[in-house]
């Protein structure tokens, strides 16, 4: 059998493009030896070692690596992640977040989100329209931190963010990720965001045809001086 399918059928990995992932990194050895090879021809006989937590949707690993250059989410935080999709996000931020809300318009990850969110008692799935939802659907208070990374073109990202950035607080923090090609200039779209208030404190560069804009809205002049005295 192929080591691909291996790995799923042993339950290693719930989907071969994840097991995929896990072989070309490096992260599957058979009989000792690393394994590169997707097609690699492996039975019961052998000896199969996968390094732990690879179990993961990509996002995990896209907020994993932003919260280590960046610091964006911090324990006893309240999250809200627009575009959920298969959870990755959500994971990560539980392990920190004191309480994390995603909401995801696509319902072909009911499965996905239902099982994180039954799994994980500070994590909490709602599925509707960023563009159209009640914000009040979202939190009824300011949350600390907006994660967002949805499948959209910069503008309609923008706002988005421009529609949900009310239920961030002042001080808070926030996460944008950019679709854009490597090529393209992203000083623009980065003013769109500056715009609306931000203060860009990190533009992270990624493997993928995207940026990773980490933000804070700042307190409004004098609150900041008087919460550091309280």
């Amino acid at each position: 059998m192929r080591l691909d399918a291996y790995l799923v059928e042993m339950g290693h990995f719930k989907s071969r493009g994840r097991a995929k992932t896990a072989i070309l990194d490096g992260k599957v050895k058979v009989n000792g030896i690393a394994v590169t090879k997707v097609s690699r021809d492996v039975s019961i006989d052998d000896t199969i070692e996968v390094a732990e937590g690879l179990d993961q949707p990509q996002g995990y690993f896209k907020l994993k690596f932003v919260q280590e250059e960046s610091g964006v989410l911090k324990p006893g935080d309240r999250v809200l992640d627009l575009g959920s999709s298969a959870g990755g996000f959500l994971l990560f931020a539980s392990e920190i977040a004191d309480h994390v809300k995603g909401i995801e318009f696509s319902r072909d990850f009911r499965s996905e989100l239902g099982k994180i969110a039954y799994e994980r008692e500070n994590v909490e799935i709602i599925f509707g329209d960023v563009f159209t939802i009640p914000l009040k659907e979202l939190s009824e208070e300011p949350v600390d931190v907006i994660l967002s990374d949805m499948t959209l073109e910069p503008e309609d990202s923008i706002k988005a963010l421009s529609r949900m950035l009310p239920l961030l607080k002042e001080g808070g923090r926030l996460l944008q990720v950019i679709k854009i090609p490597k090529k393209k200039n992203p000083k623009p779209i980065l003013s769109r965001i500056e715009n609306l208030g931000l203060e860009i404190q990190q533009v992270l560069s990624s493997e993928k045809q995207e940026i990773y804009v980490v933000a804070k809205r700042p307190f409004l002049e004098g609150k900041e001086s008087t919460e550091e005295n309280e």
